[in-house]
Parts: structure tokens; sequence; C-alpha cells
């Protein structure tokens, strides 16, 4: 292997390195936002309904009329996402350019993450035979063979809400802790970079989002009788890789010589809330969450015997979640001895156009039209309470910030459609009481499709591409030729659905 091959091989294989050194991800809210509020009768619009543990991450301030006491759920989330790629009848780059020889007009090698797009669908027999890769060979990566959709994962919640001062001053606490596949993080590029990894599209909300921690701790103070304030809190932070390595044998990557170094900084992302009830049967809530998420810095550093030396630092951004503004209202309607029925409704400004994927990279790279958009969702439902019983209906419409796909980016997301329904009871034991309590949440991801301009997709044969060693042209190099997974277009559609079961107990 030349040094030349070596010095293009050898930072993937740094970079997986320091990846795996470093320490687990932040406390980020992409789950709860989905999951909506467990317990304490809140659904899907905890800025303004159902006070309860879970308050202190959707709006704090409602701490000081919750229950005292612990809250613990267990449940789980079924992502169903499926991706659907429009057929291709041509555009594939062929098979010479794996021979390395192909030179565009200008003179300049043809770069090297240009590849045959039979490799991508058959793979490449490593060997010495005519058309046989180097050994090991390429390993086939067949178009959306490996979508990343199609899980069911556990959760576990746990709470608290005590009274410091009662009717006066309240803390809170709120965690949501994931199960069956604890803590992932995966990087994908939205563009044809992506072909020569899993060679195909992942929804860029969901997925391995799902599987952050999410932890919440706050207070409350209640300023006047019908006026109460609260702060809150959750982690962010922002991790530092460096892996520094020397190659000793560039054919047994065994010997390679490494050297790891991590650090984390924790940081805090407020949460600010209050809360306004004019009168007993009227209340109003607001809340103001900052961005959260987790970062990855990572610093590679590589050293050749022949002393070349090279490196780079490499920024990756995982479970980003935008600043948010939410605002709603409840007004009991109905009164009748121990029943009282209330509407409630609420709307949440996320601010998506700041979005950064998981390479750290604007959407508005590709172009001022595809970058995103920030977005206003809008729920409403009903609450009842009938003694020592009660219950709660929501739905909810969350519109999608991803513009249509026309470029060379291939961000996958739907407009959200989504019910919520739970019920509780509380249940004496002794002199005290539990309330166990079951709810059920489906969100319909609608079904959308992308339509790709060809003038707007990286041509990875350029029409004047010929061979360097004949400078004869390229047979058709004309047109466009990519393999980038999302071309020529793409649909997606799909659900997710869970359900959890609580129990909260008083202090």
């Amino acid at each position: 292997m030349t040094l030349r091959l070596l010095e293009r091989t050898l930072p993937p294989i740094a970079f997986a390195t320091a990846i795996l050194a470093t320490g687990s991800p932040a406390a980020a809210s992409p789950v709860l936002d989905t999951a909506g509020s467990t317990g304490g009768n809140a659904g899907m619009q905890g800025v303004v309904s159902g006070p309860g543990a879970a308050s202190t991450y959707f709006n704090p301030a409602l701490l000081t009329e919750s229950e005292e006491g612990f809250l613990f759920a267990y449940g789980f989330l079924s992502e169903q996402l499926g991706v659907t790629l429009d057929g291709r009848r041509g555009g594939d780059v062929p098979l010479v350019v794996g021979e390395r020889d192909v030179v565009d007009g200008t003179g300049a090698p043809l770069p090297n993450d240009r590849v045959p797009t039979v490799w991508l669908e058959k793979g490449c027999r490593g060997g010495t035979e005519p058309g046989d890769c180097p050994a090991p060979g390429f390993a086939a990566r067949p178009r959306q063979a490996r979508g990343s959709s199609g899980k069911t994962r556990s959760y576990l919640t746990l709470g608290l809400v005590k009274h410091i001062v009662k009717d006066r001053a309240s803390l809170g606490f709120y965690a949501m802790l994931p199960v069956s596949s604890f803590v992932t993080a995966q990087s994908f590029y939205a563009d044809e970079r992506e072909a020569l990894f899993s060679n195909s599209l992942h929804s860029e909300l969901y997925g391995d989002r799902l599987t952050a921690l999410s932890f919440a701790a706050g207070g409350a103070f209640k300023i006047l009788p019908e006026l109460s304030f609260g702060l809150g809190v959750t982690l962010a932070l922002a991790n530092t890789a460096t892996a520094a390595t020397y190659v000793r044998d560039a054919s047994s990557y065994d010997q390679l010589l490494l050297n790891t170094a991590t650090s984390t900084q924790v940081d805090l992302s407020p949460i600010v809330g209050v809360r306004w009830a004019p009168s007993s049967s009227l209340r109003f809530g607001g809340s103001l969450r900052a961005p959260q998420g987790f970062e990855l810095d990572t610093t590679i550093s590589a050293t050749l015997p022949s002393g070349t030396e090279s490196g780079t630092t490499r920024r990756d951004v995982y479970h980003w979640m935008p600043w948010m503004v939410g605002f709603g209202g409840e007004a009991d309607v109905i009164r009748r001895g121990v029943y009282t029925m209330s509407v409630t409704a609420s709307l949440k400004y996320a601010f998506w156009s700041a979005y950064e994927d998981r390479h750290g990279q604007r959407p508005s790279v590709y172009g001022a039209d595809l970058g995103w958009s920030d977005t206003m969702s809008v729920t409403g439902g009903f609450r009842h309470v009938w003694g020592r019983a009660r219950g709660f209906v929501d739905l909810g419409y969350a519109p999608s910030p991803v513009p249509q796909q026309i470029g060379r980016s291939s961000y996958v997301d739907n407009d959200r459609v989504g019910l919520a329904l739970g019920a509780d009871l509380k249940v004496p034991v002794g002199r005290s009481f539990v309330r166990p309590g079951v709810q059920v949440l489906a969100h319909r991801l609608v079904r959308r499709h992308h339509t790709k301009d060809p003038s707007r997709v990286v041509d990875e044969l350029p029409d004047d591409a010929r061979f360097d060693s004949t400078r004869d042209p390229i047979p058709g190099a004309e047109g466009l030729q990519t393999n980038a997974p999302g071309f020529p277009g793409f649909g997606s559609q799909g659900w997710i659905w869970g359900g959890v079961f609580t129990l909260e107990v008083p202090l």
C-alpha cells in the first residue's frame, strides 16, 4: 500500500477509535417532546395542564400546584418509519471509476470517494484477478438495506415533587431513561457521501435521538396566589476526544500505536416557566426552553514511518433541540358535583431554522431554499376529573421543519399528527393512597414524497472525464452520474406509538 493510500485510509480508523473512547452522551430532550408528559394527567400539554413531576421539564412553574410524591413509570415507544426510494433508470457511476485511472477536464484525478455503483449493489470481491479489488474487497451496500427505523424501545421514568414551603415554594425532578437500548449516537450524511457507509436514508429527528438520556431539575415560587414562576435546568454536555496514532505497518492495523484522551464539559440548559390563574376555573401557562444537545469534537493526528504527520478536528452534534416557546390555556367548562371537565389548548414555537445535523452542518449549506424553517405546533384536548378518577385526551399537529428535498440533501422528516389518551385512579392504601394509571399515544408521520432536481445533485463523474493513461473520454460520462441514495426521489411515512404504566406515590 502506498503512503498516499495510507494517508487516505488512516483517518477513518482513528476517527472510529476516538468515538469509542468518548464518554456517555448528554441528557437531551428529543424523547420527552415526542412522548409528552408522563403522569399528572398532562398528556401532550404539560405547558399548562396536569401539574406533576413532568412539569419540571415542560413548565416548572406548575410545580407549586402539584401533589407531593414520587413518580414511577415504565413504558415503550415503537418507531416504525418506512422510507421508499424511487427506482433508478440510469445515472450509475461506471465500473471504470474503480480502476482509479480517471481525471477530469483539468487533469485532476477523480476524488477517491467516487465508487462504481455496482460495487455498492453487489460488492467487489477481494483478490488479484481482473476486476477484483485489493483484499479483503469491498462489501455490498444495497440501497436502503441498512435503514435504522423499525425499533421498539422501553423507558423507565422517575420523578419527584417536594414542597419546601407549603403553597409557596416547590422543587421537582424528572428523568426518562432508555432501558432496552441505552443511549446511542449515530451519525450519517444527508447526501451522496452516505453511499460509502450505509447507502441508506435515515430519519433525521427520531432514530438514535429517541435513546437520549433526559434529566430535568427545577423549582417554582408562588409570587402571588394566582401567579407562579419556575426555573429548571437540563444537562448539556460537550465532549472532546483526541486520538494520536503511529502507523508501524500499513498492512496490519493490529500493530497500530494509539494514544487517546477524552474530556467532558458540563453545561446547564435553562427552562423558564410561568403560571397565571386569574380565577379558579381558568389557567394559563408559558415556558421557554433553551437549546439542548451533546457535542463531540474529535481531533485526529497520524504519524507515518516516513515522518509525515497530519491531523484534523471534526465536530459532531447529537440529540440537538432548538429554542422552544410554549403557551397554553385551560378552562373548566363543566362542574357538576364531583365531576369537572376542562378544555385545554396550547401552542409551541420551535426555532428549527438554527438546526445543526449530526455532522454539525446547517442544512442551508445545500442552498438557501433548503434551510430548515421554524415551526408552530398546536394541540387541543379535554381533561376529566370524576371523584378519585381523572383522564385526558389530546390531539396535536406538528409540521415538519424540513423543506422539499429537491437538491443534494436528503433529510427525512414528516408532518406529525398525534393522539394521546390517559387515565389514573386514586386508590386508598391504609391512611395514604397510591395513584396507578395508564397512558397511550400514537403519532402518524404523514406520507411525504420528494423529487430531485438533477441540476442540483453532485455529478460524481464529470462530462469531460477522461482516462488518465490514454486521454480517451469515458464512455457514458455525459449527463448525471450519482450514488446519492435519495436520487431520483424518495418518500417516507409511518407511525410512532407507545404506552406507559404509571404509579404516583405520596411522600
